[in-house]
């Protein structure tokens, strides 16, 4: 394993990890299988499992300062706040707020900015997003801040409209909402383009990531982005359950959230609402740690010495590689199929694999998604997702009602990718 071939490396250390996630091969029943469904959630891996029972053995509700059970809980908030920012580079821990889940955190970001938005502003949101990232801007936003919400439409090809995105842009634009990555079709987002030429037209125009998809899939980098708020959840992160969002300290500080009396009005806790869930934050903090062991065992020797931002950074970017490898897998297979009888939505070229993630929307023409994912766990093993994975703007600009898909995670092999194809070969074959 070198640090020049980080996705040799990677395929080099798959006996070892796949080993660390004990439902990869079969489920919580016995049952053997493969996942395809790491877009409704990645697989958890074993030191995140085990946390979650150490942490209600040991840990306090609330953190104190007087016993060791409380002050053990304020050190894990501490460092897995601390983690959560190296994970994303933020400037301080503080920018981080943990949630019941990254719709909830959206939901209290939309209220909080009651404060910050002016009644009449224009704010932006688009169809290639999970609808965490559009319901909270259009109900809130719409009902509540009396903001002027527009829609940014989608191409044939699954990819933001950006053209029309900007035309919608003018001076009253406050913010724009924005997926990183598609949950729905595994379309990545050119933002570092996009945002420059939204600040050019409205300068002080912010910007929120949703980053719940890209998050497995390859490194992120809040101020390399330049955005103003992100999140993405731990359970698509090989973790629990649970919201994680980052702001610029400066616009969190303006927010006024929804909080109880007691809860201060002082970071980095002003946006949590409630007692904070020590099993999910125990088991976040080692999904993160697994990230580090992954950046540490692609560079025997100098991961030790390496700071944690770096490791990050070395395994997320091995990941991203790994990724693409098995999506120019899985769309070379797909080119094989009959076009008259199957389609993959979204970008389906093998060579436009950096513009996309892993996942896999499709169809077996005349037969209904529900039926595709039954028979494919029936005949083969196989679990995917069907519906429209709350990306219900991407399935209507389809004019469908439910579509497959298919979603892959690092530790799939180049064989899993073809076992896939393989069997949706075979149940077109006897369809």
């Amino acid at each position: 394993m070198t640090t020049s071939d980080p996705a040799g490396g990677l395929a080099a250390l798959h006996p070892r990890l796949r080993r660390r996630f004990p439902q990869l091969e079969q489920d919580g029943f016995g049952n053997r299988r493969l996942h395809l469904n790491c877009g409704a959630g990645t697989l958890m891996v074993d030191t995140a499992l085990e946390a979650m029972g150490r942490s209600a053995r040991l840990l306090n509700s609330l953190p104190g300062e007087v016993t060791p059970a409380e002050r053990a809980t304020r050190d894990l908030h501490v460092r897995v706040r601390s983690l959560a920012g190296e994970f994303l580079n933020a400037s301080a821990a503080e920018e981080v707020s943990f949630h019941v889940s990254a719709t909830g955190a959206l939901f209290n970001l939309a209220l909080g900015l009651r404060s910050v938005l002016r009644p009449g502003s224009r704010l932006i949101v688009t169809d290639l997003d999970h609808m965490a990232n559009i319901s909270p801007w259009e109900d809130i936003g719409k009902a509540y801040l009396d903001l002027d919400v527009q829609r940014a439409g989608i191409s044939d090809e699954g990819r933001l409209d950006a053209e029309q995105l900007l035309s919608l842009v003018d001076s009253r634009t406050g913010m724009l909402a924005v997926t990183l990555a598609s949950n729905g079709l595994g379309t990545v987002v050119p933002l570092g383009e996009i945002i420059g030429r939204v600040r050019a037209k409205a300068p002080s125009c912010l910007v929120c990531v949703d980053a719940v998809h890209q998050a497995l899939h390859g490194p992120l980098d809040v101020r390399a982005l330049d955005c103003d708020f992100l999140v993405f959840s731990g359970y698509k992160v090989f973790g629990p359950m649970l919201g994680v969002l980052w702001g610029r300290r400066e616009l969190l500080a303006r927010l006024k959230p929804y909080r109880v009396e007691t809860n201060k009005d002082i970071l980095p806790t002003k946006l949590e609402q409630g007692t904070l869930n020590i099993a999910a934050l125990a088991a976040l903090e080692a999904a993160l740690e697994y990230l580090l062991w992954l950046g540490r065992e692609l560079a025997p020797g100098e991961g030790e010495k390496s700071a944690r931002r770096a490791l990050f950074v070395k395994a997320m970017t091995a990941v991203e590689t790994h990724d693409r490898m098995l999506s120019r897998k899985v769309l070379t297979g797909f080119r094989g199929l009959d076009p008259e009888r199957f389609r993959c939505f979204g970008l389906a070229d093998p060579e436009r694999c950096a513009e996309r993630v892993p996942t896999f929307a499709f169809e077996l023409k005349g037969i209904p998604a529900a039926e595709v994912k039954q028979r494919l766990w029936d005949e083969q093993a196989i679990q995917i997702g069907d519906g429209n994975h709350y990306s219900a703007a991407v399935v209507r600009h389809f004019k469908k009602a439910s579509l497959c898909r298919a979603s892959f995670a690092h530790y799939h092999t180049a064989q899993e990718a073809r076992r896939f194809v393989e069997s949706v070969k075979a149940l077109l074959a006897f369809s």
